[in-house]
This record gives structure tokens, C-alpha cells and sequence, in this order.
């Protein structure tokens, strides 16, 4: 087992890991500088020093160089300020130039070594930025890297106010995407209105999700809809027929089943009067926490790498495509 700490680039980023080194008393929110392949970030402290088996970390690992100190705070806000001027400059050389592009942000690199550009392309057509990278090199005077965000991406950098009247989930804690269908919907019987089923990416919401596991529990042991059975108060069956009650609709919020009796009338049967017990679904589903095939280009920040300098083994996932937890 390796103790490790756990650090975020930006809010709601992914979540990386590295080695404290002789650094302790680690807080929550704390800055630190780490090491990356391509040099040295600011991050802010987000698991405390740990060995949980729990803790799913590849080698090797990072080191985290110091903490934070005084100046390195107030290099960071600098960064930030100095990347609100990138996004505005960059913007100004894209319309200059006629490139169906829309700048969505920029990022420094805490030591000034690169900056990257994140975008979002307005047509399907592939386009050759090597003049606009080299431009952008000579006008920031330093290594220079163009990311294009799919729509969801996009939505996270821009951020905004989902139908709920809270901060987009993606940009305020969700740090990865999952796979939403139209199916999840169906199963929670949700209308199928796609005005009030798509987010403001433009895609199915990101919450459809959140409750779709407690549905499949609750509604996989409750009796299913058009089902005959015999209602509790009926012992052995004594109404001597096949079924005293026919299932009309499932209560997953009262987890309770809506019946038709064949005495005439309707009830609604909880399943504690049932005998039907639940298993605990946990805080987080199944689900949450994987990616979109939609969503390719990703804003992410360079995997860690030894005190060594060696770089991570690049891991081919299911359809053969590169581990994109690293820069190109």
C-alpha cells in the first residue's frame, strides 16, 4: 500500500493522485504544487493522505512538491486574471482570421511553460490550426495547446443554471460524465418531453441518472403492473380466487404499489404490508463517473509522472482508442 493524496486542477475536475512525499498536515481546499510531465501545477487538496484499497491509483505516481506558499497563492490569481486576457486575445485572433471557432477559456500552466486554449468548433469541417497555433505561440510567448470541447465540456467551462434553479452539476461537483439513454427515463416514468428531458448542453440531463437505480430496485421487487396477486389481509388465499388484486401502478416514492381489488375499488399496498425489503442503494450510482462515447475531446490536465520523469504506459480502452487522461 502507497499513501497517497488526492488533488483537483479546477472545481468539479478530475480527480488525480500523488505522493505526499515528507509533507503533512494536509487540509481540504489547500493549495499545493505538483509535478506533471510537462512541469510544474497548482492544485487544491481534496482527499487527505490515505492507503484505502478503495483508492483505485496507476503508477506512477506524482510527488507533491510544497505546499503553497504565500507567493505561490498570489502567482495563481495572477494566472487567472492573466487567463481571462488570453480568452479575449485568443477570441480576437479566431475573428481576425474568419475561423468558424468560438474560444471558451484559456489555462496556464502554473509556471508559465504552456497555455491551453479550449474551443468549440461551429462546423464539421476539419480544419488546419497550425498557422493559428503558431500565431497564438508568438502573441503568448509560450508552448501552445488547442483543445476542442465537445457540448457537454462546453457547457461545464461556460457554466449556467439548470431548470432545478441550482449551478449546472457539471460545473460545480460532477467531474465526469456518464452515459444517459433515453431508457433511463422511460424506467423512471418520466414524460417523454425532450424539452424537459435535454439540459442546457443540448443533451439528455446528466440527472436522469441519479435516481434510475433506486427505480430498478424498488420496482424489480414490488408486484409489476398488470400482475395478479393475493393482498395481504387475504391468508391462504381464502377468496378462492387466482388473485384478490391486479396491479395498476408503482409509488417509487412511497414505495407502494397502486392495486385494483376484485371486491371493486382501489388501494395502495406499501411494501413493508408486502414483506418486500430493499437493499441500500449507495450515495453515488452506477454510472457516475464513466464517460459519454458522444464526448471525445475532454478538458483535462496532463497525467502525473514519477520524480524520474517517466511518463505513464499509454492504455488502449475497449475500441482501441488512447488513454485520454493524457496530453497529446
Amino acid at each position: 500500500m502507497r499513501t497517497v493524496v488526492g488533488v483537483r486542477f479546477a472545481k468539479a475536475g478530475r480527480m488525480y493522485f500523488f505522493e505526499p512525499g515528507q509533507i503533512g498536515d494536509f487540509t481540504i481546499n489547500q493549495w499545493v504544487i505538483v509535478r506533471t510531465e510537462v512541469g510544474l501545477d497548482a492544485a487544491r487538496i481534496q482527499i487527505l493522505p490515505t492507503d484505502s484499497p478503495l483508492v483505485q491509483v496507476d503508477m506512477p505516481l506524482g510527488v507533491v512538491e510544497r505546499k503553497a506558499t504565500a507567493s505561490d497563492v498570489l502567482e495563481i490569481n495572477r494566472r487567472k486574471r492573466m487567463e481571462a486576457e488570453a480568452a479575449v486575445t485568443a477570441a480576437g485572433m479566431v475573428r481576425e482570421r474568419g475561423l468558424p471557432l468560438k474560444v471558451l477559456g484559456c489555462d496556464w500552466q502554473f509556471d508559465g511553460t504552456a497555455l491551453t486554449v479550449f474551443y468549440s468548433q461551429q462546423s464539421e469541417d476539419r480544419l488546419n490550426l497550425a498557422e493559428l497555433t503558431d500565431a497564438f505561440a508568438a502573441r503568448f510567448g509560450t508552448r501552445i495547446e488547442l483543445r476542442r470541447l465537445g457540448a457537454r465540456d462546453e457547457t461545464k467551462v461556460m457554466t449556467g443554471v439548470g431548470t432545478c434553479g441550482r449551478e449546472l452539476c457539471c460545473s460545480s461537483w460532477l467531474d465526469k460524465f456518464s452515459n444517459i439513454s433515453i431508457r433511463m427515463a422511460k424506467e423512471q416514468d418520466l414524460p417523454l418531453n425532450q424539452a424537459k428531458l435535454t439540459g442546457v448542453c443540448g443533451r439528455l440531463k446528466c440527472c436522469l441518472i441519479y435516481e434510475l437505480e433506486t427505480y430498478q430496485e424498488v420496482k424489480g421487487k414490488l408486484p409489476k403492473v398488470g400482475e395478479v396477486f393475493h393482498i395481504p389481509s387475504c391468508q391462504g388465499g381464502q377468496c378462492g380466487t387466482s388473485g384478490c388484486a391486479v396491479t395498476q401502478g408503482t409509488n417509487v416514492v412511497k414505495e407502494a404499489v397502486v392495486v385494483e381489488l376484485a371486491t371493486g375499488g382501489r388501494a395502495e399496498i406499501t411494501a413493508q404490508e408486502l414483506g418486500v425489503e430493499f437493499s441500500r442503494v449507495g450515495a453515488h450510482t452506477r454510472g457516475v463517473g464513466s464517460y459519454g462515447g458522444d464526448e471525445v475531446p475532454r478538458m483535462e490536465r496532463p497525467t502525473p509522472v514519477g520524480e524520474d520523469g517517466a511518463r505513464r504506459k499509454r492504455r488502449r480502452g475497449r475500441r482501441g482508442g488512447r488513454d485520454r487522461r493524457q496530453r497529446s
